[in-house]
């Protein structure tokens, strides 16, 4: 998923320690608005952390990356041929307007995201769910429904899938894959995400666009392991970094959601008063510069070359203050597949001019550096403005909102270059390289922000993931490879993250799938 790590504290060594907020309410400051609550939409790592305490998945996962059940009640059965599972559904789980969370609701959300019409990021034939027997017919409008998904009885759900797929378990643990309500999806339609109908931990209250989103407790959740902790969870949107900080300071603000700014870092972190404050934690995600292939100047290889090489690595992650891990791969330290022997490159200008030269290019000054308005992505931005303009390429830096940036990333055609970041969805290489290099995800919605297409890189993953995972390893490091051979991306960094959160909040542990469990928070 795309994760956006902003800046949402903005302190000086002459203040004070923030005070204690007081309250059973906790409130997080984000300076972005959600870009949708939607389970078959939002898809970063704003959103998604919200959408988890909405609503029930079959699967989730334990503090680490183990699945465990939830939705369901056990992890299910698998045919030998490894195409069919079978899931039973724990029963009493019903959504705030009544409707039952039974094998229908799980159908109806499934053929949702992969209708054409919703404009998932995960829908149509590419889709994580495009593996489904009947899914093609479907898509194509030639079946009303997906004969690979059945409703065995009202509280037992079968999938049926066109070959072994090694992470459909984890797919069914993702956002994409929750339970929805029928009656008030289609009443509300497209605008769902403003009127959400929740069976999660916690229940949607109200949202003020860019201004305040506000969860209470589900008082009918049906696991009281699982149940929210704190009564009410607001979010306070569209915040400047300084009124975030003094709103921190009289305790309205108690986690600062995207951690602490570049500016003040050094100062912030080495101050003993804020030590209880301060947590960190190692992404498994890469910061990259993204070309559109299918987009002039950058359907030239040589050109798109030429960036990689114009890109001083150390002086991105200097401007994050050390917070990153230089790299010039697409996997991120962690996952399978992730390989030493790949070097992270070097800025080498001369040869980046050669390049330039040998392409043909000639600068028209009408380049558009995409990137969002939240910290740290502007800073970036600006070097690699200049870092461009270096070897001859003028581009002019366009910031946008988050959820606005997000829309237009994932337009198709909508943007040549810009600024973006990766972290997993579930622990595998399949959700690097399918979901930002295959070929269907250049969709309304995808993230295949390059508008990369290879059908031999297609064909490979496909094949891969039918593989266990240790059969599948150097087929990965293979495909990677000729991906980055490709140079679609400029890959920068794999970042750390610092959080600053009031310790009277327990339970603020950066998940590595979720980033936040919120109904895990707790009031000390």
């Amino acid at each position: 998923m795309t994760k956006i790590l902003t800046a949402a504290l903005t302190l000086t060594l002459a203040l004070s320690a923030p005070a204690l907020a007081a309250g059973k309410t906790v409130t997080v400051a984000y300076p972005s608005d959600f870009q949708s609550l939607d389970p078959a939409i939002g898809y970063d790592t704003q959103n998604w952390p919200v959408i988890h305490s909405l609503f029930v998945t079959l699967l989730t996962y334990d503090a680490g990356t183990k699945l465990r059940p939830w939705g369901a009640t056990d992890l299910g059965t698998v045919s030998p041929d490894g195409k069919t599972y079978t899931f039973k559904i724990r029963k009493g789980i019903t959504f705030a307007n009544g409707e039952s969370t039974d094998a229908a609701a799980f159908k109806y959300a499934f053929e949702r995201v992969l209708n054409p019409k919703t404009k998932s990021p995960q829908g149509g034939k590419s889709g994580w769910f495009g593996g489904l027997v009947g899914a093609d017919a479907f898509v194509d409008g030639k079946a009303k429904a997906v004969s690979g998904i059945k409703v065995i009885d009202p509280y037992t759900i079968q999938f049926v899938l066109k070959s072994p797929d090694r992470t459909f378990l984890n797919v069914l643990a993702t956002p994409f894959a929750s339970a929805v309500p029928k009656k008030a999806v289609e009443q509300y339609g497209a605008d769902f995400s403003h009127h959400i109908v929740s069976n999660g931990p916690f229940l949607f209250k109200s949202w003020v666009p860019g201004q305040k989103l506000t969860l209470i407790r589900n008082p009918k959740y049906f696991d009281p392991a699982t149940a929210a902790k704190i009564e009410t969870l607001e979010f306070q949107l569209g915040l400047s970094e300084q009124v975030s900080l003094l709103r921190a300071q009289t305790g309205q603000v108690d986690v600062l959601g995207n951690g602490i700014p570049s500016a003040q870092f050094a100062a912030v972190n080495s101050d003993p008063k804020y030590k209880p404050y301060i947590t960190s934690s190692v992404q498994v995600g890469t910061y990259y510069v993204f070309m559109n292939t299918q987009k002039a100047p950058f359907d030239n290889k040589l050109v798109r070359q030429a960036v990689n090489l114009a890109i001083d690595k150390k002086r991105m992650v200097q401007l994050v203050n050390g917070r990153g891990k230089v790299t010039g791969q697409i996997l991120a330290p962690g996952l399978p597949g992730y390989d030493p022997s790949i070097p992270a490159g070097t800025q080498d200008v001369a040869r980046a001019k050669a390049l330039l030269k040998q392409a043909g290019y000639t600068d028209k000054g009408d380049l558009t550096f995409i990137t969002s308005s939240d910290e740290p992505f502007p800073k970036l931005a600006q070097a690699a403005q200049q870092q461009l303009a270096a070897i001859g390429i003028k581009v002019n830096i366009k910031a946008l909102p988050n959820a606005e940036y997000i829309n237009t990333i994932t337009t198709p055609g909508a943007v040549a270059i810009g600024l973006s970041n990766w972290s997993q969805d579930y622990p595998d290489p399949s959700d690097f390289l399918d979901v930002l290099f295959e070929s269907g995800y250049y969709q309304p919605g995808g993230f295949n922000l390059s508008g990369y297409k290879n059908p031999d890189v297609d064909a490979q993953l496909a094949k891969l993931r039918g593989q266990p995972m240790d059969k599948a390893v150097a087929g990965y490091q293979k495909v990677q490879k000729q991906i980055l051979a490709d140079f679609a991306w400029a890959p920068l960094f794999n970042p750390v993250q610092y959080d600053f959160a009031n310790p009277r909040v327990g339970g603020v542990a950066v998940h590595p799938v979720w980033n936040y469990v919120y109904q895990d928070w707790s009031v000390n």
